[in-house]
């Protein structure tokens, strides 16, 4: 079964985030040839050899950026609220010229994650102060992508592997490994599996260790996008954040209560409950750094007694994050639809039951959050009476798919199974970091909300 289109967004977020670079419109251009209108392309490096270094670059009059060389210098003092930072001359042996001492205001400051910046750095220096030793002190401020990178454009995706992404909070009720998907060897990706604690009056039905518990099978990328040409403006034309990823994502409901109950978003203390991603890429010879956190929680709630024995796994390709358009402003990305499946069993009682596990995540750049949801996919069961119960099996004692559902549709009861999900976002204005302008501090994303019949004892 598909949802729509926007439903896209929603298992995304159990992790924890293209954009296609159209060329500039002709019409924008103030002359000269095709190749003065296309801004250079920046390409993905591997950096400096050094990866605790940063990297400095002097924008010039012409809207590009010249590096400058400051011998492989280490950022070893950083006050990001007073505005000061100390970079002190890198190891002698790595054989790069120069030295921190060629620093003169103007020129703009990457940094990547490390000790002292562990969400990376990117500053503008307003004076520099030699200090003994080699050694400079300087007085900072606030800088931009613009800023740092300069004409060009750049469409990044970076895969995550299970090393990228920290898992905090190593014990209790769930556990994080690989893929089952992956490839031997392939590190890329994470899995998590996830059982849920249930509230008082719900306890798992007969045959079942688990009320409710859940898989994740995630391989993400990082997205980044980045295009400018200084005649066009001074600010980006396009930019994008956010992380996309093939995802396999599953729970089952096996759960039994005899009471009204509502969790609300508590926090779920499981392994997967927080993950941080501090990633550091090298654009050209800036490095950036692209952070991502999430935050695992529950929601239960019912309003009767009601048994249910219910699955539901959805696969697919997502896309989450934002997206810049100097003529659009910025939007939600957007993507292909998922395929869901359900296998109902058993549901009996009166009530109404819904389940599920949720995120709160957080994506931004060197620090600034810029993306933030909330995704709450579930399942629901709506029941008056009793459907399905004891199924045929055959001789080998497995159950008969086809006879289960003319149980289930035989059965004396009004009985309806759903997957559904919620979806809420919101982009923050101080991700000011990309360098273009947002009217309000922040705007939401518009609310996605489906909701689909995955059996019933109705057509």
């Amino acid at each position: 079964m598909k949802f729509s289109r926007r439903s896209l967004l929603v298992p995304v977020l159990l992790a924890g985030m293209a954009v296609p670079l159209a060329a500039l419109p002709a019409s924008a251009a103030t002359g000269g040839s095709d190749g003065d209108r296309t801004p250079p392309s920046l390409s993905l490096g591997d950096g400096p050899s050094d990866k605790q270094s940063v990297t400095v670059v002097r924008p010039n009059a012409e809207g590009k950026t010249d590096q400058v060389q400051v011998g492989g210098a280490r950022l070893t003092g950083y006050d990001a609220s007073g505005g000061h930072a100390v970079l002190s001359a890198g190891s002698s042996s790595n054989g790069v010229k120069g030295s921190p001492a060629e620093l003169r205001a103007g020129d703009v400051i990457a940094g990547p994650a490390t000790a002292v910046t562990p969400q990376g750095v990117l500053v503008k220096v307003k004076a520099v102060h030699p200090q003994p030793g080699g050694s400079v002190s300087v007085d900072t401020e606030s800088a931009t992508l613009a800023d740092a990178l300069g004409d060009g454009k750049a469409d990044v995706r970076v895969p995550l592997t299970a090393a990228d992404l920290k898992v905090k909070s190593p014990d209790g009720g769930g556990k994080v490994s690989a893929p089952q998907s992956a490839p031997q060897g392939n590190g890329q990706g994470i899995r998590f599996d996830v059982d849920v604690p249930m509230p008082s009056g719900v306890k798992p039905t007969e045959g079942h260790s688990s009320a409710l518990k859940g898989h994740l099978d995630l391989k993400p990328e990082m997205l980044f996008a980045y295009e400018r040409a200084h005649w066009y403006s001074v600010q980006p034309s396009k930019a994008t954040i956010g992380l996309a990823a093939d995802y396999d994502y599953g729970f089952a409901a096996h759960a039994e209560g005899t009471a009204s109950y509502d969790t609300g978003h508590k926090p779920l203390h499981i392994p997967a409950a927080e993950v941080d991603v501090n990633k550091t890429v090298w654009v050209g010879p800036v490095p950036i750094v692209l952070n991502l956190k999430v935050n695992y929680f529950y929601d239960i709630s019912a309003d009767g007694k009601v048994t249910l024995d219910a699955e539901q796994d959805t696969k697919g390709r997502l896309e989450v994050g934002a997206k810049y358009d100097a003529d659009k402003g910025w939007s939600a990305l957007s993507g292909t639809e998922p395929t869901t499946t359900g296998t109902p069993t058993r549901v009996e009682g009166s009530a109404t039951l819904k389940g599920g596990v949720g995120t709160h995540a957080e994506l931004g750049l060197y620090g600034a959050v810029g993306v933030a949801a909330d995704v709450m996919p579930y399942l629901k069961a709506t029941v008056h009476g009793t459907a399905g119960g004891e199924q045929p099996k055959d001789p080998k004692g497995v159950q008969d798919p086809k006879s289960i559902n003319e149980t289930l549709n035989d059965a004396k009861a009004d009985w309806a199974l759903y997957g559904g999900g919620e979806l809420t976002g919101s982009f923050f204005a101080r991700l000011n970091v990309f360098g273009t302008k947002v009217l309000d501090k922040t705007w939401d994303f518009p609310k996605v909300s489906y909701e689909h019949k995955l059996a019933g004892s109705q057509a």
